[in-house]
């Protein structure tokens, strides 16, 4: 059986001892405000410097878990994802690297929640933040699964509206908003 637990506490360590802002995301974010659906891994979201990457990328290497390390470096100088397994328990976090410049997770990181998941103190983005990005995933793939996730949080949780449109509309799904909230 997996246990996710194992590894994300590694990455909540490293990226806490390494001082780089996180937000967990998609479906264990999803999770938090009331979407129940099962998940092979946990999705955070962060912005590294380099002097923070180095770091980062050292206190994950001390751990039993397996980190592609060029993988990690391209994500720290250019934007990306690289992944972290902990081959033990069959645990994997995806780590989404944003730049600087990014406005969006910016304001994820600034919004984000304390939180405890699988035991862990961590971060967690708003629901708020959790129906744009997921909204914004769906873009291309019209998934139904991510849509539900979003009609499942906007029925349970209050929400921030001007917020959301605001965002909505730099993120280029305005219309499947406002089709949310028609619906909730």
């Amino acid at each position: 059986m997996i246990d996710l637990a194992a590894a994300f506490r590694i990455v909540v360590a490293a990226l806490d001892d390494s001082g780089a802002p996180y937000v967990v995301v998609g479906s264990t974010a999803a999770a938090s405000w009331g979407v129940l659906r099962a998940t092979r891994d946990i999705d955070v979201v962060t912005i590294v410097e380099r002097d923070v990457g180095n770091e980062l990328i050292a206190r994950l290497g001390r751990d039993d878990v397996y980190v592609p390390v060029e993988d990690a470096w391209y994500a720290v100088e250019n934007g990306g994802a690289f992944n972290v397994l902990h081959p033990s328990s069959g645990g994997k976090v995806d780590v989404f690297v944003r730049l600087p410049d990014d406005a969006f997770a910016r304001s994820r990181l600034d919004r984000r929640v304390r939180a405890e998941i699988l035991g862990v103190a961590t971060w967690v983005a708003t629901p708020e933040d959790v129906i744009l990005a997921k909204l914004y995933w769906r873009l291309e793939s019209r998934s139904e699964v991510q849509w539900r996730d979003c009609v499942e949080i906007a029925a349970t949780q209050p929400l921030e509206l001007e917020y959301m449109r605001m965002w909505a509309g730099r993120l280029g799904v305005a219309d499947d908003l406002e089709d949310l909230f028609d619906r909730s």
